[in-house]
């Protein structure tokens, strides 16, 4: 039997102040002289941090407004460099790497000695995983300990505890001692906001967080700073990823608005309030923010001079934006970002590239046009990286399921499984085994369910699968989720499972009851139970959200 997938998109489950006491210090020009020898370029003597270039690391950069700065008193003496420093703190908890790199090197510039300015750049190099340049940044820090207050010696200190404990992130006994000397010295800097902010991060569940995760503990301590410092951009940002985490989106909404407000010129802030904006049922004005943030980010490579490959950011937040395209049907609109995706290079985290090659294809599987799909197909299973091969080879076999072709299924899921194996032995083996895993595991569970003689198995894995997608709470696995969970009811309709199709299109509202194809997915499970009026609500409700979809998009859904 051919399955005919009309919106399957294939899992990915898938990526600042500092106050205090200020240590009057005398600095003498032969000093300085001699410490600006001390620090050449390129960053560290290295050409590359972490794949981005140090030239570009270096590059210098304008001072801008509303980038999610906060008060960070220094022992610098140097307005400008005390200013530069602040920025770059607001874009390393935005996420900005470069700008946070290239704002600390300017701080540099002007003040030679700034400690916290190689403190920030070694936080800066951990999230671009490169471990040589941060550990290099740090120890510049500890040659320059003469110029550091007693605070800033505790952060230089705790740059290596730190640094330690991301060596070896499950390390339990590294975490705790990490989480231990912060504490030990918020008892001694009580009024320092980025303690108090790195104690937050620190129960994330690895010593390399930084903001993302959530745990309640996280978001009490989080809450602690906007009391002892109201309007701190950083705290809210970090609500929102902990609030998410939480399933309490509304509140992680509340967050959004203010980070955003604040912080109007950050890409990520605006995109952060998208998040959640899509997850409460205001796709238009996720849409919108997703645009600003794209325009903000597209203006600053045009203006610097530099290619949005060495910004993470960029590829994330178009991925989004093209998931909330086919959330309302605007399928053209998606393709053309998954195309610019796939297209461009990923010279940070390499191991990770199939993030960028698996949503062009598996876009074009959804609307029926695998003929087009099959050459990046073809070329992702003999690619580089075992990750890109791991996904080709899912990709593949949905096709193959979809023409009917199970034993050609099962060989592209032996293939993917031996990849994804192959795979967890190479670097960041715990995440990549997180973002990989799902699919194989989708894969055979179809396979499963479209087999008559493994249908029971079939059934209970796809139910695992969709307990497990129903539980996504980041933006990108979220709306995935969502369109797994619909393309499940699909398939259960194809197979003539009217219960189990019941059963998911339940799921489905609970995951999202404001999605169109949610109202859609309503309106047939009416229509199966005789319940006119109920299917012709549900029909309305969707046409309604789906105003702006494609034509295309709605003659497959609504017929002609």
């Amino acid at each position: 039997m051919k399955l005919v997938f009309l919106q399957l998109s294939l899992p990915v489950l898938l990526l600042a102040s500092l106050t205090g006491n200020v240590l009057k210090r005398s600095q003498s020009d032969s000093d300085t002289h001699d410490e600006l020898r001390a620090v050449q370029i390129p960053v560290c003597g290295l050409t590359h941090v972490g794949g981005v270039p140090s030239t570009l690391l270096r590059q210098s950069v304008a001072l801008r407004a509303n980038v999610g700065q906060f008060p960070a008193p220094t022992s610098t003496k140097n307005e400008k460099a005390q200013a530069y420093f602040e920025q770059g703190i607001g874009y390393l908890h935005g996420y900005a790497l470069v700008e946070a790199a290239r704002s600390f090197h300017e701080a540099l510039r002007h003040d030679s000695t700034m400690v916290m300015a190689y403190v920030g750049l070694s936080r800066v190099f951990t999230q671009l995983d490169d471990s040589k340049a941060a550990y290099e940044a740090a120890e510049t820090a500890q040659k320059l300990v003469r110029y550091a207050s007693e605070r800033e010696q505790a952060h230089i200190q705790l740059r290596f505890v730190q640094l330690k404990a991301v060596d070896s992130l499950q390390n339990k006994t590294l975490l705790k001692a990490y989480r231990a000397a912060i504490k030990q010295q918020l008892k001694r800097f009580p009024e320092d906001a980025e303690l108090w902010l790195m104690a937050g991060n620190a129960y994330e569940g690895q010593a390399s967080g930084r903001g993302q995760g959530s745990s309640w503990a996280g978001i009490a301590i989080y809450e602690k700073v906007l009391r002892k410092f109201p309007n701190h951009p950083s705290a809210h940002h970090f609500l929102i990823h902990a609030y998410e985490g939480q399933a309490k989106y509304q509140k992680a909404l509340e967050h959004g608005k203010a980070y955003a407000s604040m912080a109007s010129n950050l890409a990520h802030a605006l995109h952060m309030y998208a998040h959640d904006l899509m997850k409460t049922g205001n796709s238009d004005e996720a849409i919108a923010q997703m645009k600003q943030t794209d325009s903000i980010e597209r203006n600053l490579y045009k203006s610097d001079r530099y290619e949005p490959m060495y910004d993470w950011h960029h590829i994330h937040n178009i991925s989004l934006l093209a998931l909330c395209y086919q959330y309302q049907g605007r399928i053209g609109e998606a393709e053309e970002l998954v195309k610019e995706r796939y297209m461009t290079e990923r010279p940070i985290s390499p191991e990770q590239t199939f993030y960028n090659k698996m949503g062009y294809p598996a876009l074009l599987i959804n609307q029926n046009r695998d003929a087009e799909a099959m050459p990046m197909i073809t070329g992702l299973t003999t690619a580089k990286t075992p990750g890109e091969r791991s996904i080709g080879h899912s990709l593949l076999g949905m096709i193959q399921l979809k023409k009917g072709q199970l034993d050609l299924a099962r060989q592209s899921l032996k293939a993917s499984l031996a990849e994804l194996k192959e795979a967890k032995k190479g670097k960041n083996s715990g995440r990549l085994s997180s973002w990989l895993e799902p699919h194989p595991k989708f894969l055979a569970a179809l396979i499963a369910l479209s087999d008559p003689s493994e249908r029971e198995k079939g059934l209970a894995d796809i139910r695992k699968f969709q307990q497990s997608a129903h539980k996504q709470f980041g933006p990108d696995p979220w709306a995935e989720a969502l369109f797994q969970l619909e393309a499940i009811v699909q398939v259960a309709w194809q197979l003539n499972l009217p219960e189990f199709a019941e059963e998911s299109t339940k799921l489905l509202a609970k995951h999202d009851p404001n999605y169109p194809g949610t109202h859609h997915a309503l309106a047939r499970l009416a229509t199966h139970k005789g319940d006119i009026a109920t299917a012709e609500r549900e029909n309305q409700l969707a046409r309604q959200g789906w105003a702006k979809a494609d034509a295309v998009f709605l003659a497959q859904n609504f017929g002609k």
